[in-house]
């Protein structure tokens, strides 16, 4: 039979071990609702890119700036609109905070990830379907001779698809799927409880700082954190929707 005298310190072991268990899952529970939280925001500004690159050509900068504009109410900070002036000032700093974000996750070189990149239409697709002609562009003041995917009188244009190679798949399209805009947006989003992040920021990266298992979202978010000393999860988002102008490729906006 046990004594007393061998049962003293007992329940110190158990609050040894049970503890950090707490405080980690009590921990997670604030983490994980500060990152719906950022997903959430993400996945609205993401409809809010696809939006403007409908309306702007299927150009990266003004869904850039669109995707910086939908994630702005993540960096605002206070609890009242009272004060217009501090507000505005409030909403300057956070529209900054979040556009640098986003050039950030541009500028790293090493992984080809974009804060918003456009899945569909590809370079295969733009030149099956395109047409030249001179027209005025949403950001021209005069007409000129483009190449672009037309968007007008679709519901009078032929649907008969056709079979092409687009990134090293056989698909079959039309040119009224070719209007069809389908953008991937990638953020850094710079987590907030202490030693937790850490800990969930190790898991996502997985061995060797992420180099072997890691997405390369989420290599990218570790080289920014690298820099600025934040630690940081990848979140991605993808939306579609249709156009409501010619698709032009400059060059850079499509794969």
């Amino acid at each position: 039979m046990m004594t007393l005298k061998g049962n003293r310190g007992q329940s110190i072991t158990e609050f040894i071990i049970v503890m950090p268990i707490f405080f980690i899952l009590l921990f997670g529970i604030f983490e994980f609702a500060y990152i719906y939280r950022a997903k959430a925001t993400l996945n609205t500004a993401t409809f809010e890119a696809a939006r403007a690159g409908a309306l702007h050509h299927a150009r990266i900068a003004p869904m850039r700036d669109a995707l910086a504009k939908g994630m702005t109410p993540l960096y605002m900070k206070g609890k009242t609109v009272d004060d217009s002036a501090l507000a505005m000032v409030n909403m300057s700093v956070a529209y900054g905070t979040a556009k640098a974000m986003a050039v950030a996750i541009d500028k790293v070189p090493a992984f080809n990830v974009k804060s918003v990149s456009i899945i569909s239409p590809t370079q295969a697709i733009f030149d099956r379907f395109k047409v030249k002609r001179s027209v005025k562009l949403q950001y021209e003041t005069n007409f000129s001779e483009h190449e672009f995917i037309p968007n007008d009188n679709l519901l009078f244009r032929s649907a008969q698809s056709v079979k092409l190679n687009s990134g090293g798949e056989e698909i079959d399209m039309n040119v009224q799927d070719a209007n069809l805009l389908k953008i991937k947006t990638a953020w850094c989003y710079n987590m907030k409880v202490p030693l937790l992040k850490n800990l969930i920021n190790t898991a996502v990266s997985g061995f060797w700082g992420g180099i072997l298992t890691a997405s390369d979202e989420q290599k990218t978010c570790n080289a920014i954190g690298l820099a600025n000393g934040g630690v940081y999860m990848a979140l991605t988002s993808q939306s579609t929707i249709r156009m409501q102008s010619h698709v032009v490729s400059d060059g850079s906006n499509l794969n």
